[in-house]
Order: C-alpha cells, then structure tokens, then sequence
C-alpha cells in the first residue's frame, strides 16, 4: 500500500523558523522537523538600486505530513511563520510517495 504523504518545505528568517516549529510540535504532534541554514543574496532591498543585493541567512524548515492534513499545516505555517507579508519568506509543497516507509520513484512513461 502507498501511503500518501506531503512535503512542506518554509524558507524563513531563524525566528519565524523557530515559531513555526514549535508550532508544529504543540498543535499537531509533530515530532521530526527538518531544518538547515542557507545564506543568499536578495534582490528586493534598498541596495539593489547600487546593484547590490542584500546577504541574508535564512532557515528552511521541512516537515512530512499525511496529506489528508497538509493543508491545514501548510496554512498554520504560512500564519505562524510570519510568510503572509512581504518578504516574509516562502512556502511550498509537493507529493512523496511512499511505500512500507521506503520512498517510491514514479517509473518514466514510456511513450516519451
């Protein structure tokens, strides 16, 4: 049987990062959160004028979900992480298909 499983993955400042996973953890029971650093350089600040952009660190913050709940965590993240303004970061989220806990890749069609 192939359990059906969302992938939701916020890429955030550190302190909208630690909110919503501490979230996660008191309203949904949600024990493994993934999360690292990434540094960039964004083009959407007031140095961007000069043609330089900002340097910023931020977490991104990946949880797997069932995807009968998905949504409801994608939208409690979008609100507890602080994504709903500008430059508030970023959300998104994709199907996994799993298998007996193992990760199942979709064969290629062979029509191609």
């Amino acid at each position: 049987m192939i359990a059906k499983k969302k992938l939701i993955t916020c890429i955030v400042p550190e302190k909208n990062a630690i909110n919503g996973a501490k979230g996660l953890r008191e309203k949904f029971d949600l024990q493994t959160i993934n999360h690292h650093f990434a540094r960039g350089v964004g083009k959407s600040s007031p140095l961007v004028a000069r043609g330089v952009g900002e340097k910023t660190e931020k977490v991104v913050l990946s949880v797997t979900v069932d995807a009968k709940m998905a949504d409801e965590v994608f939208e409690f993240l979008f609100v507890e992480a602080d994504i709903d303004r500008p430059q508030g970061g970023m959300i998104y989220m994709n199907a996994v298909r799993m298998a007996g806990g193992e990760l199942v890749i979709p064969e290629q069609d062979k029509t191609e």
